[in-house]
């Protein structure tokens, strides 16, 4: 190097070298919300009815007969509580009109990116809140204490209530865990298809995904009439990758959902017995200004609908093996 060279070391003035992309590894994907209905809750305390078809008989009348009458057995009143969702956020009038690297706005940035991590709240709610809860600070019931008639605990666990009573009781979780196997799995398909169910969806912890791909066989060798067969599959507006497994009741995508905090529990889900009721769509506000600085709030209240919980089923006190 010759003497006196000048550096970037000494040099004053240099530009920093800042990208113009802000790199997230959040990911945003939320399974469960965006496979179920949006419909409208016109207060706090959202309800909807189910009813059940009798059992098939032998239908035989004798030629000739009087007509007599069955009794009318009543529909089933179910409930659910709305929940407030909420995300804030201040940015100073300086911080706004500065120039910023990878944003042309904060405050757009922010509304955006605060309104993924809103809706990825609401889907961790309406899948694992146990009970509803009243009041000011209310909460929504999920999936993990809606589903009562296949609820697939292991031994000492037990679902939220019977049908149709469905007190407002969290489930209790068994204190052993048993290996994710797909004989858990088969069993579940058959309960949610006895009962009604025309599932679509498999959703499970990613741990549980992998636990799939790696040990379900279908029980026999390979080119056997009753080993497992998964196709690849995408899906733009579900976001996530999943193979499609076909059951003896229909093919059904196996879902891997990040938020699923709790990797103990597995959802068959028919995605046409559950919505999210809105009672208030996600919207962002402009708060009253406090100094120099522009306050925002990104709010949403809703509530999940599970219109007839006997057509899903739950896998519950598992673990990848």
């Amino acid at each position: 190097m010759p003497a006196n060279a000048f550096l970037t070391s000494a040099a004053i003035g240099n530009r920093e070298d800042l990208t113009d992309v802000i790199w997230n590894t959040a990911p945003t994907d939320t399974p469960f919300l965006s496979s179920i209905e949006k419909v409208q809750a016109e207060g706090v305390t959202h309800e909807w009815q189910r009813d059940v078809l009798a059992a098939p008989a032998n239908n035989v009348v004798a030629e000739g007969a009087d007509a007599t009458y069955t009794a009318i057995t009543p529909t089933t009143r179910l409930t659910n509580q709305t929940q407030i969702s909420r995300k804030t956020f201040s940015i100073s009038d300086t911080q706004e009109r500065v120039k910023s690297a990878g944003r042309a706005s904060d405050i757009y940035y922010n509304k955006v990116k605060q309104g993924k991590e809103l809706r990825k709240d609401m889907e961790l709610a309406v899948i694992q809140n146990p009970i509803w809860v009243t009041g000011a600070s209310r909460e929504t019931k999920g999936l993990r204490g809606f589903v009562i008639t296949n609820p697939g605990f292991n031994s000492a666990g037990s679902p939220a209530g019977v049908a149709p009573a469905f007190p407002n009781t969290g489930p209790t979780d068994s204190s052993i865990l048993r290996n994710f196997t797909e004989a858990l799995f088969r069993t579940a398909v058959l309960g949610a298809y006895t009962n009604g169910g025309d599932f679509d969806m498999l959703m499970v912890a990613p741990s549980m995904k992998q636990a799939i791909s790696t040990n379900w066989t279908g029980g026999g060798a390979v080119g056997s009439t009753n080993r497992t067969v998964f196709t690849k599959g995408e899906d733009k507006k579900l976001q996530a990758s999943y193979d499609i497994y076909c059951s003896d009741f229909g093919d059904l995508k196996i879902v891997p959902n990040r938020v699923m905090a709790r990797t103990r529990d597995a959802y068959l889900i028919d995605d046409s017995l559950c919505a999210v009721a809105m009672l208030r769509d996600m919207q962002t506000t402009e708060l009253a200004r406090i100094g120099s600085a522009r306050n925002y709030m990104i709010e949403a209240e809703y509530a999940l609908e599970v219109r007839e919980e006997r057509g899903l089923a739950a896998i519950r006190d598992i673990q990848a093996f």
